[in-house]
């Protein structure tokens, strides 16, 4: 589903991979007008990218691209030529917003900077997603997401202490990116007037995690250290052990949530040791000991009984759930969107996590085909000829 928010917002997408494309994604699903440039005859590298409809490789059917460019128009344009930047300057002199992820070294080559770009449109928004920014020592490196989790601090607390530190078990650095992209974006515009957004992805990882933990630092002389599944220094459980058909989070930060716990189970003869009437401590030195115990109970049960129990008795348990789970939990039925194209047929996407009260809820439109729009763009929008347009085509521009 789309919303009409944003209707009459037109912006222009340059971008591979996820945090430009999610930007906009973002920015579409609240119902501006996108149109995604790619490159002719090769598109955004994500359709290359798994997984694919049905297990077969097809630049037209990656998921990852089909999600992160549903409701968008598509475009092709060649901008290492004169004329295909000479286009470039005619969309955005037509839009309120431009948002890319080239990296700047590619900015400088194809000269797609603010101030070149502004001359086409005075009130443009644009915002440059980059690695680390636009300015800085390390403007010029380049990096994937593992890179830029790792620089910004994330890995440092992720993995079991004894092992070496983790990175996300899926890429998130783009999405957190575009999320301070996109909200930027909107202030902008509130604000008014052109301005130039410089994005640095390595930033957004390292003010999420490195806020707290200065506070941490400072005010309580500790830093963040690997726990594995256990949340150190905090009461015990808080942690996710093994049940009969899968995985369960436990949680009891209430004294009297771990008494009812304790109920339920039994009141097994362990939880009397004086060693564990501090629970904080019984985190701290006896987790490892106390999720056998724990686990010889759980693993009597599945993750629906332990639900139920739960809820009957009020104690914060929850389900690790896999997708297919979670797609079909009916509590989470409107997450979820219906989007047909006829080469995949209807496929089931997550759509956005909100609602909107008085606003018209649109149908939600496929990701394009590779240059599916450039007649509609360029012709209709731009004006120009159905002979220029194939001229366009025949020397590669578009």
């Amino acid at each position: 589903m789309t919303f009409s928010l944003l209707q009459g917002l037109r912006v222009v997408e340059l971008g591979e991979s996820v945090s430009a494309p999610y930007c906009s994604k973002l920015l579409a699903d609240m119902g501006a007008g996108v149109v995604k440039i790619e490159r002719p005859g090769v598109g955004d590298q994500n359709r290359e990218y798994g997984p694919f409809l049905n297990d077969q490789p097809h630049h037209e059917r990656s998921g990852l691209f089909l999600y992160l460019n549903a409701n968008k128009q598509g475009v092709t344009l060649d901008l290492e030529t004169p004329t295909g930047r000479e286009i470039l300057g005619g969309l955005l002199a037509k839009s309120q917003v431009f948002v890319h992820n080239l990296h700047p070294t590619e900015m400088d080559r194809l000269s797609v900077d603010y101030e070149t770009l502004r001359s086409h449109n005075e009130q443009l928004v644009m915002a440059s997603i980059t690695p680390f920014g636009l300015t800085g020592p390390y403007r010029n490196y380049k990096a994937y997401d593992i890179n830029l989790a790792a620089a910004g601090g994330i890995c440092e607390g992720l993995g079991s202490p004894d092992r070496d530190p983790l990175t996300f078990g899926t890429p998130e650095v783009g999405y957190f990116a575009a999320m301070a992209a996109a909200s930027s974006i909107v202030i902008a515009l509130l604000a008014g007037g052109g301005q130039h957004i410089d994005i640095s992805e390595v930033e957004s990882m390292a003010g999420i995690y490195n806020g707290p933990e200065a506070l941490m630092a400072v005010y309580q002389w500790r830093m963040t250290r690997r726990t594995g599944h256990h949340a150190l220094d905090f009461p015990y459980p808080n942690c996710i052990l093994r049940c009969k058909d899968g995985y369960i989070f436990v949680g009891s930060p209430e004294g009297r949530q771990w008494r009812t716990l304790l109920e339920v189970m039994g009141d097994p003869e362990w939880a009397k040791e004086e060693r564990f009437r501090n629970r904080t401590r019984m985190n701290n030195e006896y987790a490892d000991e106390v999720d056998g115990y724990m686990e010889e109970w759980l693993l009597q049960h599945t993750k629906a009984e332990l639900l139920a129990l739960a809820l009957e008795h009020r104690v914060p348990l929850a389900p690790v759930r896999d997708f297919e789970e979670v797609r079909n939990d009916e509590s989470l039925a409107n997450q979820f969107v219906t989007i047909d194209r006829p080469d995949t047929g209807p496929i089931s996407y997550a759509g956005p996590p909100y609602k909107l009260s008085g606003q018209d809820v649109l149908s939600p439109s496929p990701a394009p085909l590779l240059g599916q729009h450039n007649a509609d763009v360029y012709c209709d929008g731009l004006g120009y000829t159905k002979e220029e347009l194939v001229k366009l085509y025949q020397t590669g521009i578009i």
